[in-house]
């Protein structure tokens, strides 16, 4: 299903990419138990984070990994930003999809830069690699997105589904009628594979809320 490039493990060593595909997945509106968990993740993201800044969140584990590599191409890391969003300044987590909406609620608790696709838009196999600087791809909302060079990204036959810096493309985006989900977590230098596996299981545990009848086809943490 998926293959890393000789690029991608040379030049990220001892970093962990994760895949998760669910099927039977339903994406109704208005879950109670999944508004319950969304509002006690709120709760939770700001009694953890209170009193502290932006600057000392981002030093905590895993921002810290992430925002080594977001620096690197003079960015900050995007998933702090949204914990600051919800943890500091209380805004409510907003998703335009419960299925969505599962993930990112993962992402928040976690800290994982984390993309959800619809499989049945994607044109298997697929490959991790490193850009060379040449690569382009239409991002999510519509925006034409060239990539700089040395950043991770995955692509199927098709072309790129997502880039650590500029985030999932809008080809492969999850509708309100996606039955089949494709959920991928990158990782970063010094972040355990477990730390991965649990992310996306607990991304299982949510979906399966919204459709009990969800079925796993496919978990795995690459190297």
């Amino acid at each position: 299903m998926i293959t890393a490039s000789v690029d991608w493990k040379a030049s990220f060593p001892g970093t962990c990419f994760g895949v998760l595909v669910v099927e039977g997945t339903g994406n109704s509106t208005g879950n109670p138990r999944i508004e319950e968990r969304k509002s006690s993740l709120e709760e939770s993201l700001r009694q953890r984070h209170r009193g502290k800044s932006r600057k000392e969140i981002g030093q905590e584990p895993p921002f810290e990994a992430y925002e080594r590599y977001f620096r690197k191409f003079g960015q900050g890391y995007p998933v702090l930003h949204q914990v600051e969003t919800v943890a500091l300044k209380e805004k409510p987590i907003f998703s335009p999809s419960p299925l969505v909406a599962a993930m990112f609620m993962a992402e928040l608790k976690n800290g994982l830069l984390t993309a959800g696709h619809d499989l049945d838009k994607i044109s298997l196999p697929l490959l991790l690699d490193v850009s060379k600087g040449e690569e382009a791809y239409r991002a999510m909302g519509g925006k034409e997105r060239k990539l700089l060079q040395g950043d991770m990204f995955l692509s199927d036959r098709t072309g790129i589904l997502s880039s650590v810096l500029y985030g999932p493309d809008d080809r492969s985006s999850i509708t309100a009628e996606t039955s089949r989900a494709l959920f991928t977590v990158y990782g970063a230098p010094s972040l355990a594979a477990e730390e991965l596996l649990a992310h996306l299981e607990e991304i299982e545990e949510l979906v399966r809320i919204l459709s009990p009848q969800a079925v796993r086809k496919e978990l795995l943490i690459l190297p």
